[in-house]
């Protein structure tokens, strides 16, 4: 090799010729020294590697005559004739205390081309161009970032669906990838890997062609790497994430938002839709939706299974496409089922299907002669939930058995009359209906735990919906029968928890619902029950926890979402409130409660021009008396008082027993053009807030309406004393404080009211609704008053369970 360079030899752009002792660089000549060039020659001979100084001084002086000093003005002397100066080596590098390398590869030939020549070369894309882009390694980097990057969009397509993650997530890596392709480029054009050490390249081809492995390596990851971190401090720094396209938002009563990505889609979730009815009987349908809620309750029952609730699988048709119930109940299967009964035969067709795509899993089929039901209708369940075991992830193989009663047929079709009539929207006409069909039950089978359990539950929702106390003792009298009849049944002390919430019986509510759980561990019903009994104890995170709990079973379970949002919106999160019901409508578009919660979130945040269409669209659906009563309230807060009052005399006439309705009347009134008549509608708010609170004595807020009509009636110490025991029970209600500064400002003391609303608003109570409370004018020249009201305002409403 070093005889071949004698002859001549070219470094990048720079002629060396040593048998004439020259280098040419660019057309100028210098002169080098005999030594000097042996030395440049001894490198030559070895390019890119490590040549010791011991060597260097052995191979060029011999014996004798070498030093340190010698190789040391030798390379300099060398320096000078290639124009390479130490700091910034184009040719030799200097590794200190070790020796010295070449680190351009010499090419054997003729004269080297002048600088203008090359760059010439290069503007007509030659091949001098593709050749030095090969040879440091650009080329192939460029092909192995473009296949890296191309198999991870196909992950990303495949995987980002599934998890919870942003919708910007699937873009972001895209924009990654392009953004990093240009980086990746630079990075194997400057960087050199030698001699188990990175370097910088800033010279014309400087690396030896075919160890590039390190570098391309390096400059993919390094690109990504850099990539990302710049589209993340960018997404930090400007918060936009219009770069990644336009998020899937969606349209709820005028407002839009993107459905939160805490919904993801399971692997192990599965809905059971309603069961096709092919030959239109109702004795056929009572079989139908047996079956098919009984694979509910015994697939509810398996390990790492999560299952939709029934309210929620129903809402969908039978025929419902893939498509659908992936988007409405967020689970990866469901089951399709039909039943066509022709005499004494009976035919059951049952898929799972995935909902990914449509592609049916498992097809069975059932054929039977139809003479016991309940016995035909546990060997269905069984099998099916058997085949199942074939499709669904391996840690839900354990199929459990279900806590059951074994009723009289006749009692059994009865009581499931009763249940459709019970989840109808609560009306005079289906409480009695579901009363009439559960008590016909029990005709039949008084041993029928169940239709007990259903009893107690409609006498609680009468109760709540007309405030007669009379359906409590009834509630009391069919829970305590479901129990002695069947104390092992989860329903049952499900109902037992419901009655004993909403009487203010916390403690035992609380022991009812976990009984519940200690028999079904996946008992969402009781999940939402406790969590609500934990929120009143405020016992916050316990109670944040289960409500995530139940949401983590059932995703795609709007009375769960639901119920979180009523929690939030209890303690003072209203924008979080709103974000949680508008999933609610996500889910179920015609769902008036969660409509007219959006609204009443929405108008406690203050935002009464999104606030008004959601009300609206929940009235338009249903026209509740809750809904109403806030689009009075919202009336009243923009001091539309005569507006206010007529919304809210026609929530007096479909509730003539709610204290809370009549109590928004009598504010109404009070600052109308009749508000000589608020007298009466402040003893009526009385009146039925001492009935509801002979029932429930530590309803927090039945006291503080009491209280406040009390004040208003001119009893201030009693209202005093009344909103003294209401703190007690609950320390953590804002609105506690509230009414106590209500209070103080009837008495003149404004320094006591606005000690009491600033801890009413550290406590959660939303600034905004101070600004237009007309009880509260007498504080408005106070600047501690003007801090808490700035730019904001918002009203008091309720949300629906």
């Amino acid at each position: 090799m070093q005889t071949e360079l004698i002859q001549g030899f070219h470094l990048g752009g720079v002629d060396v010729q040593p048998l004439r002792g020259l280098v040419i660089d660019d057309g100028e000549t210098r002169h080098l020294r005999p030594k000097p060039m042996e030395v440049l020659l001894q490198l030559a001979a070895r390019p890119g590697e490590l040549v010791t100084r011991e060597t260097l001084i052995e191979e060029v002086w011999g014996t004798a005559g070498g030093s340190k000093e010698a190789l040391a003005h030798a390379v300099s002397e060398i320096r000078h004739a290639l124009n390479d100066p130490v700091h910034e080596p184009r040719f030799v590098q200097t590794l200190r205390g070790r020796g010295y390398r070449l680190v351009v590869e010499p090419r054997l030939g003729g004269p080297a081309k002048s600088t203008a020549a090359r760059v010439h070369d290069r503007e007509q894309g030659g091949w001098p161009l593709i050749s030095e882009l090969t040879r440091r390694g650009v080329v192939q980097t460029g092909v192995s970032y473009l296949v890296v990057g191309w198999l991870l969009i196909q992950i990303g397509d495949a995987t980002f669906d599934n998890l919870p993650l942003p919708w910007w997530s699937a873009p972001f890596l895209t924009i990654l990838v392009i953004v990093g392709f240009p980086i990746a480029l630079a990075l194997a054009w400057f960087l050199e890997f030698a001699e188990g050490r990175w370097y910088v390249d800033r010279g014309n081809g400087t690396r030896k062609a075919g160890s590039q492995s390190p570098v391309i390596y390096i400059a993919v990851v390094g690109a990504l790497a850099v990539a990302a971190a710049g589209l993340t401090a960018y997404r930090m720094a400007t918060d936009d994430d219009s770069i990644f396209g336009t998020a899937p938002m969606v349209q709820v009563d005028g407002d839009t938002f993107l459905p939160d990505v805490e919904l993801p889609i399971r692997d192990g979730s599965i809905a059971v839709l309603r069961f096709l009815n092919i030959d239109g009987s109702p004795e056929t349908q009572i079989f139908a939706d047996g079956l098919a809620e009984d694979l509910i309750d015994r697939l509810a029952r398996v390990p790492g299974l999560y299952v939709s609730s029934r309210g929620d699988a129903w809402s969908l048709t039978s025929s419902a496409t893939s498509q659908e119930v992936r988007e409405r109940l967020r689970v990866a299967y469901y089951l399709q089922g039909s039943v066509q009964l022709e005499g004494s035969a009976l035919r059951v067709l049952i898929k799972l299907i995935d909902s990914q795509d449509g592609s049916i899993r498992v097809p069975r089929s059932f054929e039977e002669v139809l003479d016991d039901l309940f016995l035909i209708q546990e060997q269905i369940t069984r099998l099916t939930v058997a085949s199942l075991r074939v499709a669904l992830p391996p840690e839900t193989q354990t199929i459990l058995t279900v806590n059951t009663d074994n009723p009289d047929l006749d009692a059994y079709v009865l009581y499931r009359k009763g249940k459709a009539a019970n989840e109808l929207p609560v009306s005079d006409e289906s409480i009695t209906a579901a009363v009439d069909y559960f008590q016909e039950a029990l005709t039949v089978d008084a041993n029928y735990a169940a239709a007990h359990a259903g009893l107690c539950r409609t006498y609680v929702a009468a109760y709540l919906d007309s405030d007669d106390s009379t359906y409590i003792d009834l509630a009391e009298s069919a829970c305590a029968s479901a129990v002695a009849t069947n104390a092992n049944m989860d329903l049952v002390h499900d109902s037992v928890g419901n009655l004993y919430w909403r009487t203010g019986r916390d403690k035992e509510a609380e022991k009812a619902y976990l009984r519940a759980l200690e028999i079904n561990e996946n008992d969402v019903r009781a999940m939402q029950g406790l969590a609500k009994v934990y929120g009143r104890q405020d016992r916050l995170q316990e109670a944040e926890g289960m409500h995530h709990r139940s949401i983590d079973l059932q995703p795609g379970n709007w009375r769960s979402i639901n119920s979180f949002g009523g929690f939030l919106f209890g303690n003072g999160r209203y924008l979080e409130a709103a974000d949680q019901y508008r999933q609610v409508v996500f889910l179920n578009r015609e769902n008036w409660q969660g409509h007219g919660n959006l609204g009443a979130s929405l108008m406690m945040a203050g935002d009464f021009e999104r606030a008004v269409p959601a009300l609206e669209k929940a009235i338009e659906i249903e026209p509740h008396r809750t809904i109403y009563s806030n689009l009075g309230v919202i009336y009243y807060y923009l001091g539309l008082f005569d507006e206010s009052v007529e919304i809210h005399r026609k929530v007096v006439a479909m509730a003539p027993e709610d204290s809370h309705v009549w109590l928004n009347l009598a504010d109404a009134l009070r600052f109308s053009s009749e508000s000589e008549q608020a007298a009466e509608a402040f003893s009526k708010t009385s009146q039925y807030a001492e009935q509801h609170l002979a029932v429930n004595p530590r309803d927090s807020g039945v006291l503080l309406e009491l209280a406040w009509a009390q004040a208003m009636l001119g009893d201030i110490d009693r209202g005093g004393e009344l909103i003294e025991q209401s703190i007690k029970i609950a320390p953590g209600d804002p609105y506690g404080y509230y009414y106590l500064a209500l209070w103080e400002t009837l008495q003149g003391r404004n320094g006591a009211a606005l000690d009491a609303l600033e801890t009413a608003v550290e406590k959660g109570y939303p600034k905004a609704m101070l600004k237009s409370e007309p009880y509260l004018e007498a504080l408005r020249g106070h600047e501690r008053f003007a801090v808490m009201i700035a730019n904001v305002v918002t009203v008091k409403t309720t949300s629906q369970d």
